[in-house]
């Protein structure tokens, strides 16, 4: 049975020119690219076609390359705007967020040109792990949305709809994937869904999951302790089937948390996924 994952469409798109409008947060302005669809904008926006077919007042799905469409802000920011005498390390130390983190994430905006009352995306900081390292290199990874709680609908009795417990993010298979923070594999080898996974315990209550990887880095298995930024694996397409299953959907990296306590549950990763993206 192959998998829906209509979420992880590869775009092939040129990144679009993002303006925000001095003082508004709420929405921002995007011309659409070659290429583009509703869907894969949605994608990179975190929100859905129908949503912005409201946004935009759209009776059908038909866009055309340059047409200015409003979408909303990603949720991984707020928004504020700047002061007078402002400079971004002054906005930076105000929100208390690093000026590099800052500045990546105003891509748009000149650090040496602004004036008061532009709009500026602050970055949402996580409540903890701030100084993880995005578990795929700059440049090497499609920009991703949040798939976390998407309905999966493979297992193996057939088709049976559960939830999806991590975000998902697009890459060639063979794309180096690097340990997010430091800790102890715990699981490694074949898991029915996830293909080879590896699960790292970064501290007493906390564990993060890769999943559906090609192959592993050399001495990746149970027990090992790895460092922030160390290789573990790369990218591939394993798993929904028994040991060896690839090619059921588009390569990826599964990325997902895990608490231990009180019971054992997935967290949403999205947002710390972001934070060290930036």
């Amino acid at each position: 049975m192959k998998k829906r994952m209509n979420q992880l469409v590869c775009s092939t798109a040129l990144l679009a020119l993002l303006t925000v409008s001095p003082g508004i947060g709420s929405a921002a302005s995007y011309t659409v690219q070659q290429n583009d669809t509703l869907w894969i904008i949605g994608n990179k926006y975190s929100t859905t076609a129908g949503n912005l077919k409201k946004l935009n007042s759209l009776t059908s799905d038909s866009i055309s390359v340059g047409q200015k469409l409003v979408v909303p802000d990603p949720p991984e920011f707020k928004a504020t705007s700047v002061l007078p005498n402002d400079t971004m390390w002054k906005i930076a130390q105000r929100h208390s967020v690093p000026l590099n983190k800052l500045l990546a994430a105003n891509p748009q905006t000149n650090p040496n040109n602004i004036w008061t009352g532009l709009g500026i995306r602050i970055p949402k900081k996580p409540d903890q792990y701030l100084n993880g390292v995005f578990p795929l290199a700059k440049g090497s990874f499609t920009p991703f949305s949040n798939s976390y709680a998407d309905a999966r609908t493979w297992s193996s009795e057939g088709s049976v709809a559960r939830t999806h417990e991590g975000v998902d993010v697009l890459a060639d298979k063979g794309t180096a994937v690097y340990s997010a923070m430091a800790g102890t594999i715990v699981k490694a080898g074949w898991n029915e869904l996830g293909g080879w996974r590896v699960t790292i315990q970064v501290d007493d209550h906390t564990e993060f999951y890769y999943a559906h990887l090609s192959k592993y880095a050399a001495n990746i298995k149970e027990g090992v302790k790895v460092t922030a930024g160390q290789l573990i694996g790369y990218v591939g397409s394993s798993g929904y089937g028994p040991e060896g299953t690839e090619g059921k959907f588009v390569t990826h990296l599964h990325f997902g948390i895990y608490k231990r306590t009180p019971a054992y549950h997935a967290v949403d990763p999205y947002l710390y996924l972001k934070w060290w993206a930036l």
